[in-house]
C-alpha cells in the first residue's frame, strides 16, 4: 500500500467518520443531560457569584432610581435561585433579603411560600 493509494485514503476516511460519529453521540448525550438538568432546576444557570453580583447591583440601582418593581422582582429572583445555592452565594441572598425588607417594610415574609 503506497502513501497515496485509494485503500489508505479509504481507511483514513472511515477512521475520521467513526471519530466524528463518536463525538456527535457524546455531544448529544451531554446536551440531553443539560436539558434534563435545566428542566428540573431552571435556576442553576444563574447560580454563580458573578451573576449574583450583577443582579444585586442592578437591584440597588433600580431601588436608588425609585424603580421598586424591578428592584423587588430582582431581589426575589436572587432569593429564589440562591436558595438552592452554596455558601458562596449567601452574602448575595442576605443582601436581597435586606433589600426586600427595605422595599416591603412590615411584611412578615419577604418571599411568600418559601420555608426558612
Amino acid at each position: 500500500m503506497t502513501p497515496g493509494s485509494p485503500q489508505r485514503a479509504r481507511r483514513v476516511a472511515l477512521a475520521l467518520a467513526a471519530v466524528a460519529l463518536v463525538l456527535a453521540a457524546a455531544g448529544a448525550l451531554s446536551f440531553r443531560g443539560f436539558v434534563t438538568r435545566t428542566k428540573h432546576d431552571p435556576g442553576f444557570l444563574y447560580r454563580d457569584p458573578a451573576t449574583f453580583e450583577k443582579l444585586v447591583k442592578r437591584s440597588r440601582e433600580a431601588e436608588a432610581h425609585g424603580d421598586r418593581g424591578t428592584a423587588t422582582a430582582t431581589y426575589r429572583f436572587i432569593l429564589t435561585v440562591g436558595a438552592k445555592g452554596d455558601s458562596t452565594l449567601e452574602p448575595y441572598v442576605a443582601a436581597a433579603r435586606a433589600g426586600l425588607t427595605r422595599l416591603t417594610p412590615g411584611a412578615s415574609d419577604t418571599l411568600p411560600g418559601r420555608p426558612d
